[in-house]
């Protein structure tokens, strides 16, 4: 769900704040009984059971509020990836578990340092023991200052036309890596292939190493005659824009990642993908091009003037991928100029191939002889060491405390930039608090739960889900003994009364108007809890201890789309329940200070989740 914020990507992070809303509230035109049972209001609690309760009382907004303020605190420096101030909070982390008895749960020391320092001492004592240390380490590749061209060579009969494009003057460029890429260019028209009309304009094309050039959405976008706008399926499946909310909505809610027709084209192995919109002009492209690196200062959300960078896990770039959903495919939008060279050859333009299948409505794909594109992309790279906090606490059971269940939040920030400190104190540092009471609490609690209970606070969420990614792929504890996984993200800031407002109208329908009237915005929060897990019968018996307003969704196993940390565990196929509060406008900006959090709201979620972790490791 979470991006950097770059400079070169203002008008993304826009785009993704809305979004960000949006997985704030439930789908539209839900049924009255999807209302009833995705609403869980609680306004009066009764006592909890004695098993939980000293554990659950250790969980106060006083204590909970504390930890937050030295997290969030300038001293901090904003808690970025591999950063000085990051490595001073995990220490903080360290030293609190080992002083309430949590376990090591990160690396075991390495047996040749071990006798490198034994033999530095020169002595008879014996190495170090293998201890595990509370910290998951490992390496990140960090690249910046990328500059992509393109080059277009165009042959006809002895005579070769060459001219090359550049990031950031003619197209925009995603490359994050230094690459060199060439080849031969074949045009697919749309890309598309769709069974359920007949239409397939891939049939018979070797795109294998090839330089694929494609139109975006699908043909007749205005005709009602086009057989894309006849069912009301393909019409939003094909043109997106045209889609009403809720298809947003189900893509925020975890329902998978969003449709991309482009996938079909990259089961076939081309070297690159050229997009070119179906609609529009070339003007709009560099029009947004000069809007980005000439936009004016805004008085309340600074502007760093910072080279944009990007981290990734070395040697794990196709795993990544495909645990994201993704292709490892260069993708690159182009104008309407340079696909018109492209297509010379042909002569024909873009537009006049376009118009040539939309009025018959049969595909134009064709390989283009004597064209080769080149794409060719520099950076400058390093390494960054970083590391996950991890510690456990081992389960009561003689059998079961070799399952685990895991309890994780991110917490990394985005740093320092300039004279600016973004804290963080919502995003993340109320979810990592989160993740220190439940273990201070399952410390404290007489009884234990019968599995072993493990605490992450992740580094490099905000890099792409690095740390949870890197776990998920280097567990420190088996991934096949895994049971579940909690996340917290953002769970200190109180819906206020318009945000409410907006999900009253989507939950308004008919026969459940007086239960929407009753949720309460201070004590608001959305739920996603796996289907079929046992999670969402476990929010039901346990909030009526707490007494919070839950908005329960339910993905399927396997789906956990969105910016956090359980789209890692859930690419995986475990079970997570995930706690979220509200959005709000200090997201990313160094207003997200911990004198906005509410601790009240903050102990109730924690204590929401210490209940739901024991009860979920002790059946």
């Amino acid at each position: 769900m979470k991006k950097r914020l770059f400079p070169v990507l203002m008008l993304v992070l826009v785009l993704l704040a809305f979004s960000f809303s949006l997985a704030q509230m439930p789908q539209q035109q839900m049924k009255p009984e999807e209302v009833k049972r995705a609403l869980n209001l609680v306004s009066k609690t009764e006592p909890v059971p004695e098993k939980y309760r000293v554990g659950f009382e250790s969980i106060t907004p006083k204590d909970v509020l504390s930890m937050l303020n030295y997290i969030a605190s300038d001293w901090m420096e904003g808690r970025d990836t591999g950063s000085r101030g990051y490595a001073i909070a995990a220490d903080y982390v360290a030293s609190l578990f080992k002083m309430w008895g949590i376990k090591p749960g990160g690396d075991k020391p390495r047996a040749e340092i071990n006798i490198a320092r034994a033999m530095a001492r020169q002595d008879a004592r014996p190495a170090m023991t293998m201890e595990r240390s509370y910290f998951q380490e490992f390496t990140l590749k960090e690249v910046s200052n990328v500059k992509t061209t393109l080059k277009v060579e165009v042959t006809s009969g002895s005579t070769t036309r060459a001219r090359k494009f550049e990031s950031g003057i003619d197209f925009m460029s995603t490359l994050s890596s230094q690459e060199e890429i060439s080849g031969p260019v074949v045009f697919v028209g749309y890309g598309i292939k769709e069974p359920s009309i007949g239409w397939d304009e891939l049939k018979g094309l070797n795109l294998k190493d090839k330089v694929v050039l494609v139109l975006s959405e699908a043909p007749g976008k205005d005709d009602p005659k086009s057989p894309f706008n006849q069912k009301k399926e393909l019409k939003e499946k094909y043109f997106p824009q045209a889609a009403n909310l809720q298809m947003m909505y189900a893509m925020m809610r975890g329902r998978g990642r969003r449709f991309n027709k482009l996938d079909e084209i990259y089961k076939k192995g081309p070297a690159a993908v050229l997009v070119v919109q179906n609609s529009g002009k070339d003007s709009d492209i560099y029009n947004m091009l000069t809007a980005i690196q000439n936009r004016q200062p805004n008085d309340e959300r600074p502007i760093i003037k910072r080279e944009r960078s990007r981290m990734s896990i070395p040697g794990a770039r196709d795993t990544m991928m495909q645990m994201m959903g993704l292709s490892n495919v260069p993708t690159l939008n182009i104008t309407r100029e340079m696909a018109n060279l492209i297509l010379s050859n042909t002569g024909k333009t873009i537009d006049e191939l376009k118009q040539t299948i939309e009025s018959t409505y049969k595909p134009a794909s064709r390989d283009l002889p004597g064209t080769r594109v080149s794409i060719s992309s520099t950076a400058d790279v390093k390494l960054v060491r970083t590391m996950n906090v991890i510690g456990y606490i081992e389960g009561s059971d003689p059998k079961l405390k070799d399952e685990y269940f895991v309890v994780g939040a991110h917490f990394d920030h985005i740093g320092k930039w300039e004279d600016y400190i973004f804290n963080g104190s919502d995003d993340n540092g109320s979810g990592s608090v989160g993740v220190m009471a439940i273990a201070r609490a399952m410390a404290l609690n007489p009884v234990k739960p019968k599995r072993s209970i493990v605490f992450c606070l992740w580094t490099g969420e905000e890099k792409g889900l690095l740390g949870s990614r890197y776990y998920v792929q280097n567990p420190t504890f088996p991934l096949e003994k895994t049971i579940g996984y909690l996340n917290y993200d953002m769970i200190s800031r109180p819906f206020d009364k318009q945000t409410i407002a907006r999900y009253s109208r989507m939950l308004g329908v008919k026969g459940v108007e007086d239960l929407v009237k009753q949720i309460r915005p201070a004590y608001f929060v959305t739920v996603n809890a796996t289907k079929d897990s046992g999670f969402y019968e476990l929010q039901t018996e346990m909030n009526k201890y707490v007494g919070l307003d839950l908005f329960i969704r339910e993905p399927e196993l396997g789906e956990g789309s969105g910016g956090s940390d359980h789209s890692s565990f859930a690419a995986v196929k475990k079970p997570f329940v995930y706690y979220m509060t509200a959005m709000h406008p200090d997201y990313h900006q160094p207003g997200d200070s911990p004198d906005k959090a509410s601790g009240e709201l903050l102990s109730r979620v924690i204590k929401l989740g210490y209940l739901t972790v024991f009860a979920y490791a002790d059946k």
